[in-house]
């Protein structure tokens, strides 16, 4: 009788306990234990649990969803406890992006843990202001320009067209000169084996992984906002390299790059570059808008816009103008993400002939750098636009062998640069 009665007040005593949580909390049902409020660059977190006094600790732990399925990809935060539930407020989120996350949970028993299921959340998107174009020179009647491929490839809604440099941006730090890369296939890499033992890289006796402000070899991987303009951060020059700081090229001097000076940080505006007309302001780089237009959104005559191939036995990424006919080469798995390099493999007089003479682009998979180590050169495409995306972070069109991604990227990270200069 006196276990029957036990019984009886301990079944009673866990639901006044679940039914005091959901007066409290009338949002949440039988089977949900949580609210998420996700804004742009944060998110709110409240964890319930019925039986409270079992919990002695809750973490909420979350990562970038492209990142790896690995632990040290993934932020552990303590949440608060409050009365009836656990609380916790991130704020350095991206903009637009997806995350995963799960609920690590220390119980009261000695030792006793559990992990909850992965989930996801996606951070809600932030529409900046276009930003200003500076006037550029007047281009011949059916010339284009110095430095310049003949294409003509479409940014917008509204027809606006631009042609693509001739090759990724350059720099000498030594003779402060600033180049396009002579072949459209040219990368600068590293000469050095990456952290998987690779070599990659055409330009003879230049390395990223060299990178100083007196270096005589040519570099091709940039922080973001790393024009030389003295924006009054601690780290402005193409030649930085310290990726110790998150923050490294952010909001930190007196101006705001992140906004209405961001156009001053733009290396084509802001330089000469030296084979494609040698005069500041005649180049830029697009803005997230124009490159999410170009690649995912662009209507064409063929209705091909990219295709993932080896031109010359380099990985990278075609771009197609606005006039491609289908019919001068057959591209397996254009428009396809998920495709392979390998699935269209062309070789240097089919590309000379049938899509340079035609005004293709090709974007070399140069890797990318972080500090001063360049990491899978000649396996990803990583080429920044001219929008930040915070004070840490910025946006970037990423290709790599069976997939691809846009969205945010450490400021710090050095990825390539293609300009681009407006048609008239």
């Amino acid at each position: 009788m006196k276990k029957t009665l036990l019984l009886i007040v301990c079944f009673l005593a866990i639901m006044l306990s679940c039914t005091k949580s959901k007066e409290v909390h009338p949002e949440i049902g039988d089977a949900n234990d949580e609210i998420l409020m996700v804004g742009v660059k944060d998110v709110h977190v409240k964890y319930f649990r019925c039986n409270m006094d079992d919990l002695e600790k809750v973490y909420f732990n979350y990562r970038l969803a492209l990142s790896p399925e690995v632990p040290q990809n993934y932020s552990r935060v303590e949440m608060i406890r409050r009365e009836d539930y656990f609380e916790l407020t991130i704020t350095d989120l991206l903009p637009d992006t997806l995350y995963c996350y799960y609920y690590y949970i220390v119980n009261n028993d000695v030792g006793s843990t559990t992990q909850t299921e992965s989930k996801t959340f996606h951070t809600q998107f932030y529409e900046q202001p276009e930003p200003p174009t500076p006037p550029t020179p007047p281009t011949p009647p059916n010339e284009f320009p110095e430095g310049a491929i003949g294409g003509l490839f479409s940014i917008n809604v509204n027809g606006d067209q631009v042609y693509f440099s001739k090759g990724n941006l350059q720099y000498q730090a030594s003779t402060n000169t600033w180049r396009f890369a002579e072949l459209q296939w040219d990368y600068v890499g590293t000469q050095m084996p990456d952290e998987y033992g690779s070599f990659g890289g055409t330009v003879i006796e230049s390395d990223n992984n060299d990178i100083s402000q007196d270096y005589s070899g040519w570099i091709d991987l940039f922080g973001w906002g790393t024009s030389g303009w003295d924006s009054g951060n601690t780290y402005y020059h193409p030649w930085d390299s310290d990726a110790s700081d998150g923050r490294l090229y952010g909001s930190l001097g007196p101006y705001d790059i992140y906004n209405s000076h961001c156009r001053n940080s733009d290396w084509g505006v802001y330089n000469p570059i030296s084979n494609g007309g040698n005069m500041a302001g005649q180049w830029r780089t697009l803005n997230q808008y124009e490159w999410r237009h170009l690649v995912w959104d662009r209507v064409t005559a063929s209705g091909i816009r990219y295709a993932k191939a080896i031109v010359n036995g380099i990985n990278g990424v075609i771009l197609l103008p606005d006039d491609w006919n289908e019919y001068y080469y057959f591209l397996s798995d254009a428009n396809d993400l998920g495709a392979a390099y390998s699935n269209n493999v062309i070789d240097l007089a089919d590309w000379l002939c049938m899509f340079e003479s035609k005004g293709a682009v090709f974007l070399p998979a140069a890797g990318y750098r972080i500090g001063t180590l360049t990491i899978s050169a000649g396996e990803g495409c990583y080429y920044w636009t001219a929008h930040a995306c915070g004070e840490q972070s910025a946006y970037a069109d990423a290709f790599w062998d069976v997939g691809g991604a846009y969205g945010g990227y450490h400021r710090y990270n050095g990825f390539s640069v293609r300009l681009v200069k407006d048609a008239n």
